[in-house]
């Protein structure tokens, strides 16, 4: 029984450890936040570069370039690409997986599992005008602290500074620390 007991306490802590190498660690639970009410999936396809992300996202680190491609997938699924080019050697990398909305009645809380994760994560649209921005969302809660992942996205590889200023006023207005995110790297990127 005790040996049982090891393991799930192993396993916890490793998983823990893979969470704060993952996203952004903060103390306290989950800010609550509120999703886009009125979101269309389907407005919502096609590419959306990163602008801005938050700091600690440990799997785009070394990357330039970085964006997400969304477009009607298998059985009421969005299908996902993500893409990005190693900063160093200029090799891309890619990603593929699907994304679903586990409450249909709640289209902005979605569910993504890339082929290269073991759990899908959480895709929250907290706001987008499906032209020039798009406020993206996740956090996973444990006990007195959370791990966050937030974004800022444009259909194109820049955003006016306006833009940009209001988005932070928006994630600050949900609870997020906008003091935590950083730009993104879109220069000298291909032509898409």
């Amino acid at each position: 029984m005790k040996s049982g007991a090891t393991v799930i306490l192993g396993l916890v802590l490793a998983g823990l450890v893979a969470c704060c190498q993952a996203q952004a660690f903060s103390w306290g639970r989950c800010p609550t936040v509120e999703v886009k009410n009125d979101f269309n999936t389907t407005a919502y396809f096609g590419r959306w570069f990163e602008i801005l992300r938050y700091e600690n996202t440990r799997f785009e680190d070394g990357y330039k370039c970085i964006y997400a491609e969304y477009s009607a997938g298998d059985e009421g699924q969005i299908g996902v690409l993500n893409f990005a080019i190693n900063a160093a050697t200029g090799e891309p990398r890619s990603s593929g997986g699907y994304a679903y909305a586990p409450n249909p009645e709640v289209p902005a809380k979605l569910k993504v599992q890339l082929e290269t994760s073991f759990f899908a994560g959480d895709y929250w649209v907290l706001d987008t005008d499906y032209e020039t921005f798009a406020m993206v969302h996740s956090c996973t809660g444990l006990f007195f602290f959370n791990f966050q992942f937030n974004w800022l996205l444009s259909p194109t590889q820049t955003l006016e500074a306006d833009g940009v200023q209001d988005a932070l006023r928006k994630f600050e207005d949900a609870g997020i620390d906008a003091s935590r995110f950083i730009e993104a790297d879109q220069a000298g990127c291909p032509e898409f």
